[in-house]
């Protein structure tokens, strides 16, 4: 009469979660490089939604709006005008956004401007940006992921790659 074991032994248990540490050491510097280009794409796509709403807030609301960039600070907000044109005082639409830890930025078409911008709206829909109409999603050691750019005529927002 045989007897048939029931489960594992340690050996083989062992085994197998030796397979599975080689395996998750592999994969570990995939996910980290995944995880990274994930926050870089995250926060363009947050600027990219703000400076639309602005543009779209300014359209419906026959008002100047604009996307403020601390670029020191590292955040941005969007705030509305008191008038139609040449707006003097500017409210708070919507709180300020942080960038990630892991996420640089610069303005500029040469991505190496480190000055406060803002990007306005007016209600026909184009665009006036203070310094730039540029800002650059850029990794920590500053080589940049993304671009963002504001095309002044229509007031358009993209990311070119």
């Amino acid at each position: 009469m045989k007897e048939y074991s029931k489960g594992f032994s340690l050996v083989e248990l062992l085994v197998i979660i030796a397979i599975m540490a080689v395996m998750a050491a592999m994969a570990l510097p995939s996910f980290i490089t995944w995880q990274r280009t994930i926050r870089y794409k995250e926060a363009a796509w947050g600027i990219l939604s703000q400076l639309r709403l602005g543009r779209q807030l300014a359209v419906s609301n026959n008002r100047e709006f604009r996307v403020f960039f601390d670029v020191d600070g590292r955040r941005y907000r969007l705030e509305r005008g008191n008038s139609s044109a040449g707006s003097t005082v500017w409210t708070v639409e919507k709180p300020w956004t942080a960038l990630d830890q892991l996420v640089n930025w610069a303005t500029g078409t040469a991505c190496n401007g480190t000055s406060d911008m803002n990007i306005e709206f007016n209600p026909n829909g184009t665009a006036e940006a203070s310094s730039t109409d540029t800002i650059c999603i850029q990794n920590t050691d500053g080589v940049e992921q993304y671009r963002l750019v504001v095309y002044e005529n229509s007031g358009r927002v993209q990311i070119v790659d």
